[in-house]
Protein backbone atom coordinates (compact mmCIF):
# COMPACT_ATOMS: atom_id res chain seq x y z
CA UNK A 1 0.00 0.00 0.00
CA UNK A 2 1.54 3.31 -0.64
CA UNK A 3 2.00 6.39 1.41
CA UNK A 4 -0.55 8.59 0.06
CA UNK A 5 -3.34 5.36 0.56
CA UNK A 6 -2.65 4.29 3.57
CA UNK A 7 -2.94 8.14 4.80
CA UNK A 8 -6.20 8.15 3.04
CA UNK A 9 -7.15 5.33 4.74
CA UNK A 10 -6.11 6.23 8.34
CA UNK A 11 -7.85 9.95 7.75
CA UNK A 12 -11.30 7.98 6.72
CA UNK A 13 -11.05 5.87 10.08
CA UNK A 14 -9.70 8.38 12.48
CA UNK A 15 -6.89 6.97 13.63
CA UNK A 16 -4.38 9.55 12.79
CA UNK A 17 -5.48 12.47 11.05
CA UNK A 18 -2.84 12.82 8.53
CA UNK A 19 -1.00 15.89 7.74
CA UNK A 20 -3.09 19.07 8.49
CA UNK A 21 -0.23 21.99 8.57
CA UNK A 22 -2.28 24.02 5.97
CA UNK A 23 -5.39 24.03 7.65
CA UNK A 24 -4.01 24.90 10.93
CA UNK A 25 -1.94 27.23 9.56
CA UNK A 26 -4.97 29.27 7.82
CA UNK A 27 -7.07 28.26 11.03
CA UNK A 28 -4.85 30.51 12.95
CA UNK A 29 -4.32 33.16 10.36
CA UNK A 30 -8.20 33.63 10.93
CA UNK A 31 -7.87 33.81 14.58
CA UNK A 32 -5.61 36.38 14.21
CA UNK A 33 -7.45 38.79 12.09
CA UNK A 34 -10.84 38.55 14.63
CA UNK A 35 -10.70 40.95 17.15
CA UNK A 36 -10.34 40.29 21.27
CA UNK A 37 -13.51 41.78 21.70
CA UNK A 38 -15.78 39.54 19.27
CA UNK A 39 -13.52 36.23 20.63
CA UNK A 40 -14.58 37.53 24.24
CA UNK A 41 -18.31 38.12 23.09
CA UNK A 42 -18.56 34.66 21.11
CA UNK A 43 -17.11 33.17 24.81
CA UNK A 44 -20.03 35.14 26.70
CA UNK A 45 -22.57 34.05 24.74
CA UNK A 46 -21.04 30.22 24.50
CA UNK A 47 -20.79 29.94 28.23
CA UNK A 48 -24.02 31.30 29.16
CA UNK A 49 -25.97 29.30 26.74
CA UNK A 50 -24.30 25.64 27.35
CA UNK A 51 -25.98 23.92 30.53
CA UNK A 52 -22.89 22.77 31.59
CA UNK A 53 -21.54 25.99 32.44
CA UNK A 54 -24.25 28.71 32.96
CA UNK A 55 -24.70 28.75 36.57
CA UNK A 56 -21.26 29.42 37.44
CA UNK A 57 -21.57 32.11 34.95
CA UNK A 58 -24.46 33.96 36.13
CA UNK A 59 -22.97 33.34 39.68
CA UNK A 60 -19.77 35.38 38.49
CA UNK A 61 -21.95 37.67 37.06
CA UNK A 62 -24.35 38.42 39.91
CA UNK A 63 -21.11 38.60 42.11
CA UNK A 64 -19.39 41.13 39.92
CA UNK A 65 -22.96 43.09 39.92
CA UNK A 66 -23.26 42.96 43.89
CA UNK A 67 -19.58 44.11 44.18
CA UNK A 68 -19.42 47.11 41.83
CA UNK A 69 -22.70 48.02 42.79
CA UNK A 70 -21.64 47.88 46.61
CA UNK A 71 -18.72 50.39 45.53
CA UNK A 72 -20.93 52.54 43.25
CA UNK A 73 -24.03 52.92 45.53
CA UNK A 74 -21.48 53.36 48.74
CA UNK A 75 -19.77 56.58 46.86
CA UNK A 76 -23.03 57.39 45.71
CA UNK A 77 -24.43 57.79 49.27
CA UNK A 78 -21.18 59.16 51.05
CA UNK A 79 -22.62 62.38 51.63
CA UNK A 80 -25.52 60.85 53.80
CA UNK A 81 -26.25 58.60 56.55
CA UNK A 82 -28.02 55.60 56.08
CA UNK A 83 -31.65 54.86 55.37
CA UNK A 84 -33.90 55.27 58.41
CA UNK A 85 -35.41 51.64 57.43
CA UNK A 86 -31.62 50.04 57.46
CA UNK A 87 -31.41 51.57 61.06
CA UNK A 88 -34.37 50.12 62.01
CA UNK A 89 -33.48 46.64 61.01
CA UNK A 90 -30.55 46.78 62.90
CA UNK A 91 -31.96 47.36 65.92
CA UNK A 92 -34.49 44.34 65.27
CA UNK A 93 -31.39 42.34 64.85
CA UNK A 94 -30.11 42.82 68.47
CA UNK A 95 -32.70 40.19 69.32
CA UNK A 96 -34.08 37.49 67.81
CA UNK A 97 -37.87 37.67 68.37
CA UNK A 98 -40.96 36.10 66.71
CA UNK A 99 -42.13 39.41 65.65
CA UNK A 100 -41.34 43.04 65.63
CA UNK A 101 -44.13 46.29 65.91
CA UNK A 102 -44.43 46.38 62.21
CA UNK A 103 -43.40 43.59 60.36
CA UNK A 104 -42.62 39.70 60.96
CA UNK A 105 -38.81 38.92 61.82
CA UNK A 106 -37.08 37.95 59.21
CA UNK A 107 -35.50 41.56 57.89
CA UNK A 108 -34.12 41.84 61.45
CA UNK A 109 -32.85 38.37 61.66
CA UNK A 110 -30.79 38.62 58.65
CA UNK A 111 -29.42 42.33 59.87
CA UNK A 112 -28.44 40.56 62.94
CA UNK A 113 -26.66 37.82 61.55
CA UNK A 114 -25.34 40.31 58.44
CA UNK A 115 -24.05 42.75 61.57
CA UNK A 116 -22.37 39.56 63.65
CA UNK A 117 -19.95 39.26 60.86
CA UNK A 118 -19.58 42.29 59.35
CA UNK A 119 -19.31 45.69 60.81
CA UNK A 120 -21.39 48.55 61.27
CA UNK A 121 -20.42 50.82 59.04
CA UNK A 122 -22.42 52.50 56.23
CA UNK A 123 -20.59 50.30 53.42
CA UNK A 124 -21.93 46.83 55.14
CA UNK A 125 -25.03 48.34 55.07
CA UNK A 126 -24.89 48.88 51.17
CA UNK A 127 -22.88 45.68 50.97
CA UNK A 128 -25.95 44.10 52.36
CA UNK A 129 -28.79 45.32 50.52
CA UNK A 130 -26.52 44.38 47.16
CA UNK A 131 -25.68 40.85 48.46
CA UNK A 132 -30.02 40.89 48.66
CA UNK A 133 -30.18 41.93 45.17
CA UNK A 134 -27.18 39.39 44.06
CA UNK A 135 -29.03 36.36 45.36
CA UNK A 136 -32.25 37.50 43.49
CA UNK A 137 -30.56 37.84 40.06
CA UNK A 138 -29.42 33.75 40.59
CA UNK A 139 -32.78 33.01 41.74
CA UNK A 140 -34.61 34.79 39.12
CA UNK A 141 -32.04 32.85 36.77
CA UNK A 142 -32.94 29.41 38.18
CA UNK A 143 -36.64 30.48 37.44
CA UNK A 144 -36.33 31.49 34.08
CA UNK A 145 -34.39 28.29 33.05
CA UNK A 146 -37.26 26.41 33.84
CA UNK A 147 -39.64 28.64 31.65
CA UNK A 148 -37.29 29.26 29.09
CA UNK A 149 -33.95 28.10 27.09
CA UNK A 150 -30.42 29.37 28.54
CA UNK A 151 -29.94 32.09 26.42
CA UNK A 152 -33.05 33.75 27.27
CA UNK A 153 -32.57 33.37 30.98
CA UNK A 154 -29.43 35.19 31.06
CA UNK A 155 -30.79 37.84 29.54
CA UNK A 156 -33.91 37.65 31.94
CA UNK A 157 -30.98 38.44 34.14
CA UNK A 158 -29.25 41.14 32.78
CA UNK A 159 -32.43 42.85 32.17
CA UNK A 160 -33.19 42.71 36.17
CA UNK A 161 -29.59 43.97 36.60
CA UNK A 162 -30.36 47.03 34.62
CA UNK A 163 -33.74 47.61 36.70
CA UNK A 164 -33.04 50.26 38.63
CA UNK A 165 -35.09 47.93 41.67
CA UNK A 166 -31.86 46.30 41.54
CA UNK A 167 -29.06 49.05 41.91
CA UNK A 168 -30.47 51.97 42.50
CA UNK A 169 -33.85 51.61 44.29
CA UNK A 170 -32.17 48.63 46.12
CA UNK A 171 -29.42 50.07 47.91
CA UNK A 172 -31.33 50.19 50.95
CA UNK A 173 -32.00 47.37 53.48
CA UNK A 174 -35.73 46.73 54.08
CA UNK A 175 -38.56 44.20 54.06
CA UNK A 176 -39.07 45.22 50.92
CA UNK A 177 -35.78 45.03 49.67
CA UNK A 178 -35.21 41.38 50.81
CA UNK A 179 -38.70 40.07 49.32
CA UNK A 180 -36.34 39.78 46.83
CA UNK A 181 -34.89 36.94 47.79
CA UNK A 182 -37.89 35.36 49.33
CA UNK A 183 -40.39 35.63 47.00
CA UNK A 184 -38.42 34.33 43.97
CA UNK A 185 -37.62 31.28 46.01
CA UNK A 186 -41.47 31.09 46.72
CA UNK A 187 -42.20 31.08 42.68
CA UNK A 188 -39.12 28.71 41.79
CA UNK A 189 -40.49 26.73 44.52
CA UNK A 190 -44.09 26.96 42.91
CA UNK A 191 -42.98 25.91 39.39
CA UNK A 192 -40.71 23.06 41.26
CA UNK A 193 -44.20 21.86 43.09
CA UNK A 194 -46.77 22.15 40.23
CA UNK A 195 -44.21 20.01 37.43
CA UNK A 196 -43.07 17.59 39.95
CA UNK A 197 -46.11 17.28 42.32
CA UNK A 198 -44.92 15.04 44.68
CA UNK A 199 -44.64 15.67 48.77
CA UNK A 200 -41.34 16.75 48.59
CA UNK A 201 -41.51 19.35 46.36
CA UNK A 202 -44.53 20.44 48.31
CA UNK A 203 -42.78 20.70 51.57
CA UNK A 204 -40.39 22.89 49.91
CA UNK A 205 -43.47 24.63 48.60
CA UNK A 206 -44.88 25.02 52.26
CA UNK A 207 -41.66 26.30 53.28
CA UNK A 208 -40.88 28.96 50.72
CA UNK A 209 -43.99 29.62 51.40
CA UNK A 210 -43.66 30.25 55.19
CA UNK A 211 -40.17 31.89 54.53
CA UNK A 212 -41.69 34.36 52.15
CA UNK A 213 -44.69 35.54 54.87
CA UNK A 214 -41.95 35.86 57.27
CA UNK A 215 -40.00 39.03 55.55
CA UNK A 216 -43.72 40.87 54.99
CA UNK A 217 -47.53 40.58 54.84
CA UNK A 218 -47.58 41.85 51.79
CA UNK A 219 -46.02 38.89 50.20
CA UNK A 220 -49.57 37.40 50.15
CA UNK A 221 -50.20 39.18 47.45
CA UNK A 222 -47.84 37.06 45.73
CA UNK A 223 -49.24 33.70 46.85
CA UNK A 224 -52.65 34.78 46.51
CA UNK A 225 -51.62 35.12 43.04
CA UNK A 226 -49.74 31.80 42.91
CA UNK A 227 -52.95 30.44 43.93
CA UNK A 228 -55.08 31.53 41.54
CA UNK A 229 -52.64 30.40 38.89
CA UNK A 230 -52.69 27.17 40.45
CA UNK A 231 -56.74 27.37 39.54
CA UNK A 232 -56.53 28.58 36.25
CA UNK A 233 -53.90 26.51 34.94
CA UNK A 234 -55.05 23.92 32.30
CA UNK A 235 -52.98 21.21 34.04
CA UNK A 236 -54.73 22.21 37.50
CA UNK A 237 -56.61 19.14 38.20
CA UNK A 238 -53.50 16.91 37.93
CA UNK A 239 -51.39 19.20 40.90
CA UNK A 240 -54.90 19.25 43.16
CA UNK A 241 -55.29 15.30 43.07
CA UNK A 242 -51.50 15.41 44.04
CA UNK A 243 -49.76 15.55 47.35
CA UNK A 244 -47.84 19.01 46.76
CA UNK A 245 -50.21 21.73 47.52
CA UNK A 246 -51.60 19.61 51.05
CA UNK A 247 -48.25 19.15 51.89
CA UNK A 248 -47.58 22.64 51.55
CA UNK A 249 -50.31 23.99 53.33
CA UNK A 250 -49.90 21.56 56.38
CA UNK A 251 -45.88 22.46 56.32
CA UNK A 252 -47.10 26.69 55.80
CA UNK A 253 -49.24 26.02 58.94
CA UNK A 254 -46.00 24.47 60.96
CA UNK A 255 -43.41 27.02 60.23
CA UNK A 256 -46.05 29.66 60.83
CA UNK A 257 -47.06 28.36 63.93
CA UNK A 258 -44.47 30.35 66.20
CA UNK A 259 -45.19 33.56 64.55
CA UNK A 260 -49.07 33.42 65.06
CA UNK A 261 -48.81 32.52 69.16
CA UNK A 262 -46.79 35.64 68.57
CA UNK A 263 -49.28 37.39 66.73
CA UNK A 264 -51.59 36.80 69.49
CA UNK A 265 -49.26 37.15 72.47
CA UNK A 266 -48.68 40.59 70.87
CA UNK A 267 -52.64 41.26 70.53
CA UNK A 268 -51.70 41.52 66.58
CA UNK A 269 -49.64 44.51 66.59
CA UNK A 270 -47.76 44.50 63.22
CA UNK A 271 -51.71 44.44 61.69
CA UNK A 272 -52.76 46.94 63.87
CA UNK A 273 -49.98 49.34 62.67
CA UNK A 274 -51.19 48.58 59.25
CA UNK A 275 -54.14 49.67 59.73
CA UNK A 276 -53.75 52.41 61.95
CA UNK A 277 -51.52 54.00 58.93
CA UNK A 278 -52.47 52.40 55.88
CA UNK A 279 -56.18 52.44 55.77
CA UNK A 280 -59.01 54.70 55.78
CA UNK A 281 -58.36 56.76 52.75
CA UNK A 282 -61.01 58.67 50.63
CA UNK A 283 -62.07 56.87 47.09
CA UNK A 284 -59.90 60.29 45.77
CA UNK A 285 -57.24 59.86 47.65
CA UNK A 286 -57.01 56.66 47.31
CA UNK A 287 -57.11 56.41 43.18
CA UNK A 288 -54.71 59.25 43.09
CA UNK A 289 -52.13 56.98 45.21
CA UNK A 290 -52.84 53.98 43.26
CA UNK A 291 -52.28 56.13 39.51
CA UNK A 292 -48.89 57.34 41.05
CA UNK A 293 -47.96 53.65 42.23
CA UNK A 294 -48.50 52.31 38.81
CA UNK A 295 -47.17 55.23 37.03
CA UNK A 296 -43.72 55.13 39.82
CA UNK A 297 -43.30 51.21 39.12
CA UNK A 298 -44.10 51.38 35.06
CA UNK A 299 -41.37 54.32 34.74
CA UNK A 300 -38.85 52.08 36.48
CA UNK A 301 -40.11 48.89 34.13
CA UNK A 302 -39.28 50.87 31.22
CA UNK A 303 -35.77 51.40 31.54
CA UNK A 304 -34.90 47.70 31.52
CA UNK A 305 -37.65 47.13 28.66
CA UNK A 306 -36.44 50.07 26.51
CA UNK A 307 -33.21 49.01 26.81
CA UNK A 308 -33.40 45.03 25.93
CA UNK A 309 -35.80 46.58 22.65
CA UNK A 310 -32.48 48.28 21.55
CA UNK A 311 -30.45 45.47 21.89
CA UNK A 312 -33.19 42.95 20.86
CA UNK A 313 -33.49 45.05 17.17
CA UNK A 314 -30.43 46.38 17.01
CA UNK A 315 -28.73 46.14 13.80
CA UNK A 316 -25.78 46.81 12.45
CA UNK A 317 -24.84 50.17 10.38
CA UNK A 318 -28.08 51.22 10.69
CA UNK A 319 -27.45 54.54 9.46
CA UNK A 320 -27.45 53.45 5.60
CA UNK A 321 -31.11 51.46 6.39
CA UNK A 322 -32.01 55.72 7.71
CA UNK A 323 -30.56 56.80 4.38
CA UNK A 324 -32.06 54.42 2.06
CA UNK A 325 -35.36 53.28 3.95
CA UNK A 326 -36.00 56.61 6.09
CA UNK A 327 -35.98 56.85 9.80
CA UNK A 328 -39.79 56.26 10.04
CA UNK A 329 -39.84 53.05 7.66
CA UNK A 330 -36.49 51.73 9.65
CA UNK A 331 -37.83 52.17 13.03
CA UNK A 332 -41.08 49.93 12.08
CA UNK A 333 -38.52 47.41 10.23
CA UNK A 334 -36.22 47.75 13.68
CA UNK A 335 -40.16 47.15 15.70
CA UNK A 336 -40.66 44.23 13.89
CA UNK A 337 -37.12 42.91 13.49
CA UNK A 338 -37.20 40.61 16.50
CA UNK A 339 -40.71 38.68 16.01
CA UNK A 340 -41.01 35.55 14.29
CA UNK A 341 -44.04 33.22 13.57
CA UNK A 342 -44.00 29.84 14.29
CA UNK A 343 -42.65 26.88 16.96
CA UNK A 344 -40.28 28.22 19.54
CA UNK A 345 -38.52 25.31 21.07
CA UNK A 346 -36.78 28.28 23.38
CA UNK A 347 -40.11 28.96 25.12
CA UNK A 348 -41.84 25.82 27.77
CA UNK A 349 -45.44 27.39 27.60
CA UNK A 350 -46.68 24.86 30.44
CA UNK A 351 -44.54 26.84 32.45
CA UNK A 352 -44.65 30.02 30.94
CA UNK A 353 -48.56 30.63 32.13
CA UNK A 354 -47.38 30.26 35.43
CA UNK A 355 -45.43 33.51 35.03
CA UNK A 356 -48.26 35.26 32.67
CA UNK A 357 -51.17 34.45 34.90
CA UNK A 358 -48.74 35.71 38.29
CA UNK A 359 -46.98 38.75 37.04
CA UNK A 360 -50.74 40.22 35.22
CA UNK A 361 -52.82 39.36 38.71
CA UNK A 362 -49.75 41.11 40.64
CA UNK A 363 -49.23 43.99 38.53
CA UNK A 364 -53.09 45.17 38.41
CA UNK A 365 -54.87 43.91 41.33
CA UNK A 366 -53.16 45.66 44.07
CA UNK A 367 -53.65 48.80 42.85
CA UNK A 368 -57.76 48.15 41.95
CA UNK A 369 -57.73 46.70 45.24
CA UNK A 370 -56.40 49.61 47.08
CA UNK A 371 -59.00 52.09 45.72
CA UNK A 372 -61.82 50.03 46.12
CA UNK A 373 -60.78 48.92 50.33
CA UNK A 374 -59.50 52.70 50.35
CA UNK A 375 -55.88 52.05 51.27
CA UNK A 376 -52.45 54.06 51.34
CA UNK A 377 -50.62 52.02 48.51
CA UNK A 378 -46.86 52.97 48.98
CA UNK A 379 -44.69 53.25 45.73
CA UNK A 380 -42.15 51.15 47.09
CA UNK A 381 -44.53 48.35 47.81
CA UNK A 382 -44.15 47.55 44.22
CA UNK A 383 -40.63 46.86 44.72
CA UNK A 384 -41.11 42.93 45.10
CA UNK A 385 -44.03 42.70 42.38
CA UNK A 386 -42.59 43.26 39.12
CA UNK A 387 -39.39 41.18 39.02
CA UNK A 388 -41.50 38.36 36.85
CA UNK A 389 -41.94 41.25 33.98
CA UNK A 390 -38.85 40.28 32.21
CA UNK A 391 -39.23 36.41 31.94
CA UNK A 392 -43.11 37.41 30.72
CA UNK A 393 -41.99 39.26 28.33
CA UNK A 394 -39.06 36.75 26.92
CA UNK A 395 -41.15 34.12 27.03
CA UNK A 396 -43.45 35.34 24.46
CA UNK A 397 -42.71 32.19 21.62
CA UNK A 398 -42.89 34.76 18.79
CA UNK A 399 -39.41 37.04 20.58
CA UNK A 400 -36.67 35.95 18.75
CA UNK A 401 -33.30 36.21 20.82
CA UNK A 402 -30.32 36.19 19.03
CA UNK A 403 -26.85 35.51 20.87
CA UNK A 404 -25.68 39.37 19.29
CA UNK A 405 -28.82 40.48 20.96
CA UNK A 406 -27.59 38.95 24.61
CA UNK A 407 -24.37 40.34 24.01
CA UNK A 408 -25.91 43.48 23.17
CA UNK A 409 -27.83 43.68 26.66
CA UNK A 410 -24.80 42.43 28.85
CA UNK A 411 -22.54 45.28 27.31
CA UNK A 412 -25.54 47.90 27.96
CA UNK A 413 -25.23 46.76 31.22
CA UNK A 414 -21.55 46.79 31.75
CA UNK A 415 -21.20 50.42 30.09
CA UNK A 416 -23.99 51.69 32.94
CA UNK A 417 -22.47 50.02 35.85
CA UNK A 418 -18.82 51.62 34.80
CA UNK A 419 -20.29 54.95 33.78
CA UNK A 420 -21.50 55.32 37.24
CA UNK A 421 -18.58 53.53 39.04
CA UNK A 422 -16.75 56.66 37.15
CA UNK A 423 -19.55 59.44 38.21
CA UNK A 424 -20.95 58.05 41.53
CA UNK A 425 -17.76 60.02 43.67
CA UNK A 426 -18.21 63.46 41.65
CA UNK A 427 -22.01 63.09 42.54
CA UNK A 428 -21.66 62.60 46.12
CA UNK A 429 -19.11 65.75 45.97
CA UNK A 430 -21.07 68.00 43.74
CA UNK A 431 -24.64 67.28 45.99
CA UNK A 432 -22.64 67.98 49.57
CA UNK A 433 -20.72 70.88 47.15
CA UNK A 434 -23.98 72.47 46.12
CA UNK A 435 -26.77 72.10 49.46
CA UNK A 436 -24.05 70.97 52.63
CA UNK A 437 -25.97 68.94 54.80
CA UNK A 438 -29.05 71.41 54.40
CA UNK A 439 -30.21 68.90 51.26
CA UNK A 440 -29.84 65.29 52.48
CA UNK A 441 -32.70 63.85 53.40
CA UNK A 442 -32.04 61.74 55.80
CA UNK A 443 -30.32 62.93 59.46
CA UNK A 444 -28.41 60.53 61.52
CA UNK A 445 -30.58 57.75 62.59
CA UNK A 446 -27.93 54.84 63.22
CA UNK A 447 -26.72 56.08 66.74
CA UNK A 448 -30.39 56.40 67.48
CA UNK A 449 -31.08 52.90 66.67
CA UNK A 450 -28.18 52.32 68.95
CA UNK A 451 -29.63 54.32 71.53
CA UNK A 452 -33.04 52.67 71.09
CA UNK A 453 -31.40 48.97 71.39
CA UNK A 454 -29.45 49.78 74.79
CA UNK A 455 -32.34 51.11 75.95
Amino acid sequence: MSDASSTETARRTGKNPGPRTGLRSRQIARLRHVPVTRRVAAWIAAVAHDPGTSFRFVVAFAVAHTLLWTIIITALKSAQDIHMDVSEAYAWGQKFLLGYGKHPPLAGWVAGVWFRVFPVTDWATYALAMMVTGLGLVICWLIAVRVVDHRRAMFTVAMLAIYPIFNFKGYQYNPDTLQLVTLPLFVLAYLNAFEKRTARSGLWLGLATALALMTKYWVLTMIGAAGLAALLHPDRMRFWRSPAPWVAFAAFFVAMLPHLWWLKQSDFMPLVYADDVYSGRTFGVALQLSLLYLAHNIGLLLVPVGLAAVALAWKLQWWKSIRSRGVVREFVASAKRPWMRGPNPGVYLSQAKHIWIIQIIVGLVPAVAAVVLGIYIKTDWGISLFFLVPLALLAIPTLRVTQMALIRIMLIWLIFTLVMLVISPIIAAQTIRRDGYKGLPFLPRSEFALQLTEA
